[in-house]
């Protein structure tokens, strides 16, 4: 519809909130009247700048179209800080709608508030003009109720608000926790760290677990009897030099066996035991002797049974003792 700026539809019937365009108005509204417009305040004497209540009620018959205004900002010279709607009723069977607004001024005297003017329109006419009623408000004064003010006194002057040193306080706490936080930190990060020693693995247990990994690689039933006879005179020897301290890599076996009969750590059925296991691993590296798979097995035997013999003696066993026990 031309001129219309904006519509609030209510529940019934299609009645709407706008700002209505000029239009020739309805002469005041009779009782048979398709709309009624009535305005009122809650109090017609008021002191400056208090709130008034302002209350337009529509009354419009059941099938009339009714479009009120929305009023905003101003209303003559009363200014609008607030309103609303308030719920529609029935009757005699017309709809009766209500709208409230918050009025405030802060002129003295007699100020009208302008009448309302809604529109309307009935089944197959055009739109109409119903106009309600101004109201008279008298605002006074409050300086006029004070009979015996002789002046006017001035408001007092801003106190001076004390300096908070809190948040400073705050701030250098924060700074403070900080910065140890950080010396913590590199402290820890930077400080002398202790190498921490891993026990070497007992001689004895090094060769045992090499003996069972050997035993593990199945070189006899592939064939690889030779290869089988240097790994194990080799764990051998390893065991004989972190056990007994003998470092002589390159020695023949007859060398060998001449350093290892020096230490008297070894007893002699231990030199004996040693000689033989040696002396046959030597035949099959050396002289291309092919043992039989009994003479692998106990060459095998020997060694285990040559490490487990030589091994430190437990606690509260002299070395005696464990040789004696072997």
């Amino acid at each position: 519809m031309s001129g219309v700026a904006a519509f609030l539809t209510a529940p019934v019937p299609a009645i709407v909130l706008v700002a209505a365009p000029t239009f020739a108005a309805d002469p005041m509204p009779s009782a048979t009247s398709p709309v009624a417009v009535q305005a009122s305040v809650d109090r017609s004497q008021v002191t400056i700048g208090d709130p008034i209540r302002y209350t337009v009620e529509v009354s419009a018959a059941a099938d009339t179209e009714v479009l009120i205004p929305v009023l905003s900002g101003s209303l003559g010279d009363f200014a609008i800080s607030d309103f609303g709607e308030l719920p529609s009723r029935k009757e005699n069977g017309r709809i009766i709608l209500a709208r409230w607004y918050t009025l405030t001024i802060f002129a003295t005297g007699d100020h009208l508030v302008p009448a309302p003017t809604v529109q309307y329109r009935t089944p197959g006419e055009e739109l109409r003009e119903a106009e309600g009623n101004e109201v008279l408000v008298g605002v006074t004064s409050l300086l006029a109720q004070e009979t015996t003010a002789t002046d006017i006194r001035d408001i007092k002057p801003p106190e001076e608000v004390p300096f908070d040193w809190r948040p400073y306080g705050i701030v250098a706490a924060v700074v403070a926790a900080v910065g140890l936080l950080g010396a913590g930190l590199f402290y820890l990060l930077n400080r002398p760290r202790r190498q921490r020693l891993v026990p070497a693995e007992p001689p004895h247990e090094v060769a045992l677990a090499a003996l069972n990994k050997l035993r593990a690689l199945h070189l006899v039933e592939s064939g690889q009897i030779e290869e089988y006879y240097v790994r194990l005179s080799a764990i051998v020897r390893r065991y004989l030099e972190d056990r007994f301290s003998v470092r002589a890599p390159e020695m023949t076996t007859e060398e060998f066996l001449v350093a290892v009969a020096g230490d008297g750590r070894l007893a002699p059925p231990h030199r004996r035991l040693l000689g033989d296991f040696l002396s046959q691993a030597d035949l099959v590296k050396f002289a291309r002797h092919l043992p039989t798979l009994q003479d692998t097995d106990n060459a095998h035997a020997a060694a285990r049974r040559f490490v487990e013999d030589t091994r430190p003696a437990a606690p509260g066993q002299g070395a005696e003792g464990s040789r004696a026990a072997a």
